[in-house]
């Protein structure tokens, strides 16, 4: 066989050969010409950039900005195809596509959740986050508060079991420090308003998490959408612990029965991601599972661990909520 594409993945995604530093660079100049003429091909007939862009999902846009180009640096038609895209996925219209990992910036997601609030919402944030509650409960938006040091599950079960007294298109959104998470639908969408980003990941599922605040999060929001008791130890910038606790009297008696493989399945699925699991029961009679995530690169290498992601995380606590009679699985 000759030489192709699988000999150069394989040559740069396995490490085993030293790429030497002027090859780098002349292929960095290479592939950066040939993303620009790619793209503005692909924008001169507007047709093809809005019914069939030539890179599926617009993947390239992600590429542009996790790389650091700014809005001004995007293909303009096409990054306000991929907007309008999520615009009509938020309001359940048809799209070409269905949003997954897609970054946007703040201030476009921000107009398709709060309608003229950006420029309050960023005057306030990190330095006054009540005055943007405030602002959000007196606008039309049908956003509901969502605190995890103040845990009130009621309102997921409202919305997903589609009370008739919650507003259609109502939200859950949690803000913390610099992050303001919006949970819709079980969708997850992360605003950073940190000084070092302006981005939003909009559906997240499978891209990597290294930020162990949003760690916290998500994993808090999703043990509320399933009706979980989640505790979490931010116990350093690389290290967190996680606690998910579930009363006995509503564990299924037959999954502990010896010959149950629930608790061995359950066991080898978190040992892809931990090193450190414990499964007990506390003196209120809750059964917990208690795991501990390290977020180093050589140390998940080492022992062979995968890190995690937002799919990895709703999993995890789907498995837990799977110890409950009648499980809800949402």
């Amino acid at each position: 066989m000759g030489f192709g594409e699988e000999d150069l993945i394989n040559y740069f995604s396995r490490g085993k050969y030293y790429v030497p530093k002027e090859a780098m660079k002349k292929l960095n100049q290479l592939l950066f010409k040939e993303l620009g003429e790619y793209c503005q091909i692909c924008e001169e007939d507007r047709m093809i950039c809005v019914l069939s862009p030539m890179c599926p999902r617009r993947i390239l846009l992600k590429v542009r900005i996790q790389s650091g180009a700014i809005k001004d640096d995007l293909p303009k038609f096409c990054y306000s195809q991929a907007v309008n895209n999520l615009k009509r996925y938020m309001k359940k219209l048809t799209t070409l596509y269905r949003p997954l990992d897609e970054l946007v910036y703040n201030k476009d997601f921000i107009d398709i959740m709060f309608p003229k609030l950006y420029d309050r919402f960023l005057s306030y944030f990190n330095k006054d986050i009540d005055k943007i509650h405030y602002l959000i409960e007196q606008s039309k938006v049908p956003a509901e508060k969502f605190d995890f040091h103040n845990l009130d599950n009621q309102i997921f079960r409202k919305i997903i079991n589609q009370n008739k007294l919650i507003r259609e298109g109502t939200f859950i959104y949690h803000i913390s420090e610099n992050l303001l998470l919006i949970w819709y639908e079980g969708a997850i969408f992360i605003s950073d308003f940190s000084e070092n980003s302006n981005l939003t990941i909009c559906n997240a599922k499978h891209d990597v998490i290294i930020n162990l605040k949003i760690i916290e999060m998500v994993f808090q929001i999703y043990c509320a959408q399933f009706g979980i008791i989640g505790h979490s130890i931010l116990d350093s910038p690389k290290q967190i612990f996680l606690e998910m606790k579930i009363p006995l009297s509503q564990i299924s008696q037959d999954l502990l029965n010896d010959e149950s493989s629930f608790f061995s399945e359950l066991i080898q699925f978190l040992q892809e991601f931990f090193s450190e699991i414990q499964i007990s029961q506390d003196s209120d009679n809750f059964m917990k599972v208690s795991i501990i995530y390290q977020n180093v690169e050589h140390f998940l290498k080492r022992n062979n661990l995968r890190p995690l992601t937002y799919e990895s995380i709703y999993s995890i606590i789907k498995k837990i909520n799977g110890f409950k009679k009648n499980n809800n699985n949402n």
